[in-house]
């Protein structure tokens, strides 16, 4: 079906539509209102089918002025009464191009806050793109930069804030746990947990003047040391314990030991090494080997950390 599109086409439907709808009003002016508004509405309708979209508003305006009470009762007592909402307002509160005409009528009239309130309700709807963040430049370089990726790759906020949360709750379980394991090994050590870095995250993500980065990044590269320090002393202990009980228990070093007691000429050899072999592995049990390997761990990862704050 061809559109109006001209003025003059549209004044000829506007008076072809008019006369439609009287004679609708007068063939059915012995139904309800209701079946009545329905047939007015379909008229309506299929005119507004041929005007283009641009022209539909005009349309109507000029259609409603040969219906001076177009869709409307009027009160004669002089209360007037409420509007009756008919098919037609139904029909186009129920259209989406006509609402955004509307909506797109109505902008050049509205303030500031009221538009940003018909924005973020458009998009909790998922009718308007979300916002874009303006990041800051070298910052977002460099969170680009450290998680591989390329220098137009977007960074969308709500990831970003998600991936921040689960680093955060990441390293705040690593700290208690890193520390926790520390004071089971090495309940007598001098190297002692700071202040967890929660306040100091916390106080440096709301630009607290008074938290440079340079107190987050000492928070946490303390923690970085303590982890690196007892996971390569696990790696040594096996071999530390290893090597010192080899030398304790190997048959020269027994022998040599053994040869160094005093004893009577007819106690042999063989007997004085296994004697000195009893007296070393006094008291050896389990609980004084996982203490003596729990030793060879902190004392290891101590001088680690003491050469890494050094």
């Amino acid at each position: 079906m061809s559109q109006v599109s001209s003025n003059s086409e549209r004044a000829k439907l506007v008076a072809a539509t008019a006369n439609r709808l009287r004679l609708v009003q007068a063939d059915f002016a012995d139904e309800s209102d209701e079946v009545r508004r329905g047939y007015l509405a379909d008229e309506v309708q299929r005119a507004l089918a041929s005007v283009v979209p641009d022209e539909r508003q005009a349309f109507l305006r000029e259609l409603q002025e040969h219906f001076p009470t177009w869709d409307a009762r009027v009160a004669l007592g002089g209360a007037q009464a409420a509007p009756v909402q008919t098919p037609t307002d139904q029909a186009e509160l129920r259209d989406p191009g006509f609402l955004v005409t509307r909506l797109a009528e109505l902008a050049g009239g509205l303030n500031p806050q009221q538009k940003q309130a018909i924005t973020d309700k458009l998009r909790e709807a998922g009718l308007a793109p979300p916002p874009v963040i303006d990041w800051p430049a070298q910052q977002a370089a460099a969170a680009r930069h450290k998680l591989q990726m390329g220098a137009a790759d977007p960074l969308d906020p709500g990831h970003v804030l998600e991936l921040l949360t689960i680093l955060a709750e990441f390293v705040l379980s690593l700290d208690q746990l890193a520390w926790t394991t520390w004071r089971t090994l090495a309940p007598r050590s001098q190297i002692r947990r700071p202040i967890g870095p929660l306040k100091s995250l916390a106080r440096f993500a709301a630009a607290d003047p008074d938290v440079p980065r340079g107190q987050v990044s000492q928070d946490l590269d303390r923690l970085r040391q303590l982890v690196a320090a007892i996971i390569s002393a696990i790696s040594q202990a096996g071999r530390q314990f290893a090597h010192n009980h080899a030398v304790k228990f190997s048959p020269t070093e027994i022998e040599s030991l053994a040869s160094m007691e005093r004893g009577g000429m007819l106690v042999s050899r063989e007997v004085k090494c296994w004697r000195k072999y009893v007296e070393l592995s006094a008291g050896r049990d389990e609980a004084s080997i996982e203490a003596e390997i729990m030793q060879s761990i902190a004392d290891y990862a101590e001088s680690l950390m003491k050469g890494l704050a050094r």
